[in-house]
């Protein structure tokens, strides 16, 4: 499986999870500012390394 497959599907299973907290939130009556939800993205989120480079810290 290549590396764009394994970043797409880790994209999904976080929007998935996004979207259960959204919908969980408006079942509770606390309805999430479209303003916030607009600057949600999983893709800026630190597990998800688009580029493929890794660097390992030396220790």
């Amino acid at each position: 499986m290549g590396l764009s497959r394994i970043t797409s599907i880790i994209v999904f299973w976080d929007i998935m999870k996004v979207g259960d907290v959204v919908a969980s939130q408006k079942r509770e009556g606390k309805l999430l500012s479209p303003d916030l939800l607009a600057h949600v993205s999983p893709l800026g989120w630190e597990h998800i390394n688009l580029t493929g480079d890794y660097r390992w810290p030396m220790r």
